[in-house]
C-alpha cells in the first residue's frame, strides 16, 4: 500500500472495502436477518476477515460489524462491534436498492450520507469515501504530471496540446 509521490490521498482500492452491489448479490437483502462474512486479500495473502449481520427487518434495518482491528505499532487487539444504519429507495420497475448510511462523526457531526460502498480507510471504523477523504488510483494516475507541468510553466491543458 504504497504512495504515489504526487499524492499522499489514499486511494478507495488501498482500502477495505464492503458494497451493498455484493450484499445483495449474496442474498443478505433478501428479508429478515442474516449473518455472513467476508475476507480481503492482496497477492494471494490474506489482508483481513469481518463478520456481519444484516437485519432487512421492516423499521429495524441495519448491518451490524464484527472484527478484531491490531494496531501496526504496538500489536494491540481491539475487538469492534458497531452497526450502520441501511436505507432502501424504490427502483423504477420494481424492486427496492439498498444504502448504507455512513456512521462516521466528523467535526462533532455525524455524516448521515447513504452510499453504496463504505470503507475502511485509515481509521477503526468503516465510512464513506468523503468522510476519509479517499480519491480513486484512476483520479491520481490522471494528474500525475500536473505538478510537473506547473513548474514547466503550462497548464495540462497546454502540455496536452503540445504532445499531440
Amino acid at each position: 500500500m504504497g504512495r504515489w509521490s504526487y499524492s499522499s490521498r489514499w486511494t478507495v482500492e488501498e482500502c477495505k472495502t464492503i458494497t451493498t452491489k455484493f450484499l445483495n448479490e449474496h442474498k443478505y437483502f433478501d428479508g429478515g436477518v442474516r449473518w455472513g462474512g467476508m475476507n480481503w486479500s492482496r497477492n494471494g495473502e490474506k489482508t483481513g476477515s469481518i463478520g456481519f449481520v444484516v437485519s432487512t427487518v421492516e423499521g429495524d434495518e441495519y448491518i451490524r460489524f464484527q472484527y478484531t482491528q491490531t494496531d501496526r505499532n504496538t500489536d494491540e487487539k481491539t475487538e469492534l462491534d458497531y452497526k450502520a444504519r441501511l436505507d432502501w429507495t424504490p427502483c423504477y420497475f420494481g424492486g427496492r436498492r439498498w444504502w448504507f448510511i455512513c456512521p462516521l462523526v466528523i467535526n462533532g457531526r455525524v455524516c448521515n450520507r447513504r452510499v453504496g460502498s463504505l470503507h475502511l480507510g485509515g481509521g477503526k471504523y468503516f465510512g464513506c469515501r468523503h468522510c476519509y477523504n479517499l480519491t480513486y488510483e484512476s483520479s491520481k494516475e490522471s494528474h500525475k504530471f500536473d505538478r510537473v507541468f506547473r513548474e514547466m510553466g503550462v497548464t495540462a491543458k497546454q502540455a496536452k496540446e503540445l504532445f499531440k
